[in-house]
């Protein structure tokens, strides 16, 4: 069971993610604890447009960090999602969550973005022989590389 969950977590964002539904949370407690509190639907009239940009914008940022571990192929739209929606809680719902929930969504969407899949493991490299290669190194005795402006007989030819 833990080795599978590792296995499944390390397949994916799993902690940008986290973070985003974490963050989410954090901004949607803050309008909805008077709610849960008392027990009074009507009372979401009350908590005025950060309430209700908070509630929206926790919606979104919990469904952000699910469609990352669900969909990790589409991890960077998530993750600048995350980022964007972590930045526009500040001016929208009582300071991002009274900064705590702008920076999870932030750092979430960062890491979602930043994620990549591992590597596969590369096959089992080709056993090294102490061969001699094919080609010669060295050139023949009788070539010698040819350097522009010398004779055959290795002087250079005076300028005009």
């Amino acid at each position: 069971m833990r080795a599978s969950f590792r296995e499944w977590r390390r397949s994916r964002p799993f902690w940008g993610g986290l973070l985003l539904v974490l963050g989410g949370i954090e901004l949607l407690g803050i309008p909805l604890s008077g709610i849960l509190s008392r027990g009074a639907v009507r009372l979401v009239v009350y908590i005025g447009i950060g309430g209700v940009f908070g509630v929206l914008i926790g919606v979104l940022l919990v469904t952000a960090g699910i469609a990352t571990w669900s969909n990790p192929e589409h991890r960077a739209f998530y993750g600048i999602a995350g980022v964007i929606l972590g930045i526009a809680s500040f001016p929208t719902s009582n300071l991002g969550g009274f900064f705590l929930c702008m920076l999870l969504a932030i750092v979430g969407g960062s890491l979602a973005f930043a994620w990549a899949p591992s590597a596969e493991p590369a096959a089992e490299p080709a056993a090294v022989t102490d061969a001699v290669p094919s080609a010669d190194p060295e050139p023949a005795a009788d070539t010698e590389p040819f350097v522009p402006g010398l004779q055959e007989s290795g002087h250079r030819e005076p300028r005009s």
